[in-house]
């Protein structure tokens, strides 16, 4: 895909630790694909994410297991064929997440990295696709990110420890960039860049597919932000289940 994946888009998606792909998604996939994501989050037992401040979202976990339709999102070559030429390496899919964000005045997204609650090794490559199924202008609650915030170390302070969603204190006063994205656009995030996501403050749902890709040869590494055992796995043991944890682009 050399018109959306130049050199450049992969030069500042590794310096910066994000990149926004406009129109991934032809409007015909979106349509398509929002009925059925509303159908899923209306009828699937979802997970709540509540805090003082609000409802931050509800969701469908592992809704690639579960939807064939979005599992070919998560699949999709568009997306996975940017996935690999941005992260450099073979890669395989880890997880779907299909997200909702309530309409006006939804809590915040706080802010926070992926890989601590991530449960595996491998290469430090690992990204996530955000797929917007709604167009998602700053007031509907897009993304913000740190940029380059990948690529050092985030201070634990004693204040981190008791939230790991504080900003670590070596980059609170780093400059932070918003991205409003329309629908069909995807926005690619490195597992240790920092973001964020604001609150809906309009009437209509914000609806996203979040997948996150993982090195190929990664394993298994418990984490204590994740109780889930993944299926028995052990300790060390490679997630290279073909249909668990398929391979993506060219070689899926």
């Amino acid at each position: 895909m050399p018109d959306l994946v130049s050199d450049e888009v992969v030069e500042h998606y590794r310096q910066e630790g994000f990149i926004r792909i406009p129109g991934v998604l032809t409007p015909q996939e979106v349509k398509s694909l929002l009925e059925v994501s509303l159908l899923r989050l209306d009828e699937a037992e979802k997970v709540n994410w509540d805090r003082e401040d609000g409802r931050v979202m509800d969701w469908v976990p592992h809704v690639d297991r579960a939807s064939e339709e979005l599992r070919g999102l998560a699949l999709h070559p568009r997306i996975t064929a940017i996935a690999e030429r941005l992260a450099g390496v073979p890669l395989r899919l880890f997880k779907s997440e299909l997200l909702r964000k309530g309409t006006a005045g939804s809590a915040l997204t706080p802010l926070h990295a992926d890989a601590p609650a991530i449960p595996f090794s491998g290469r430090p490559v690992g990204l996530t696709a955000w797929v917007a199924l709604t167009d998602v202008p700053v007031e509907r609650g897009c993304m913000s990110y740190i940029p380059g915030s990948h690529l050092v170390p985030h201070e634990q302070d004693e204040a981190r420890e008791r939230d790991p969603f504080r900003c670590p204190s070596n980059l609170v006063w780093e400059p932070r960039v918003t991205v409003p994205v329309r629908a069909g656009d995807v926005t690619f995030h490195h597992e240790r860049v920092l973001h964020l996501a604001g609150r809906n403050d309009t009437d209509e749902v914000r609806v996203s597919l979040a997948t996150v890709y993982m090195d190929a040869e990664s394993v298994y590494e418990p984490s204590d932000l994740v109780p889930d055992d993944l299926g028995g796995l052990l300790p060390g043991q490679r997630l290279d289940d073909d249909h668990v944890f398929p391979l993506i682009g060219a070689r899926g």
